[in-house]
């Protein structure tokens, strides 16, 4: 097939490490999390505030953790574009499709991880808060939908390409 990605050689040493040194560093800001959440105190409310210590930890670790997942929503599309092999059409859809839903999983991971330390303070306005990561959340869901549906025609193709090779013995050894 031509317009093929076939060279594998492209998954360059220094984005695996990227993508494998911000998973270790998520998994440890998760695991500290978990520590810190057992100190004596944590749930105490803040002075003059109905929002507790612990909150407002998990809001600094939660915009740690959504840079560090926005940071890799790159290097996650390069990785699957060096590693699949097929047309240039749908590699680049699924590329693009794998880095907009880590941009996603960060866009909920923050809605989750703020709302302890900001919701607290709106009061009756706590709707405000959802809707603007609802707003937040929206474009990226939507060129994802976009993206599939974009590439439905081409992965049929391909899927029926290799289906009916594997049918007729043309498989490549």
């Amino acid at each position: 097939m031509t317009g093929n990605y076939t060279d594998h050689n492209a998954l360059d040493d220094r984005t695996i490490h990227r993508i494998g040194k911000l998973l270790l560093a998520t998994v440890a800001l998760v695991l500290l999390l978990g520590l810190v959440s057992l100190l004596p105190g944590i749930d105490r409310l803040v002075p003059g505030s109905p929002v507790t210590f612990m909150a407002l930890v998990s809001a600094v670790v939660t915009i740690v953790l959504v840079g560090l997942l926005i940071s890799l929503a790159p290097a996650v599309k390069r990785l699957v574009t060096s590693a699949l092999d097929g047309p240039r059409l749908v590699v680049d859809d699924v590329a693009t499709i794998a880095q907009l839903l880590v941009v996603f999983v960060a866009i909920v991971i923050a809605h989750r991880g703020l709302a302890p330390a900001i919701v607290p303070l709106l009061d009756g306005l706590a709707w405000l808060y959802d809707l603007a990561f609802f707003l937040l959340a929206l474009p990226p869901l939507a060129v994802i939908a976009w993206q599939v549906y974009d590439s439905l025609d081409p992965m049929a193709e391909l899927l029926a390409d290799r289906v009916t090779a594997g049918e007729n013995g043309d498989e490549e050894q």
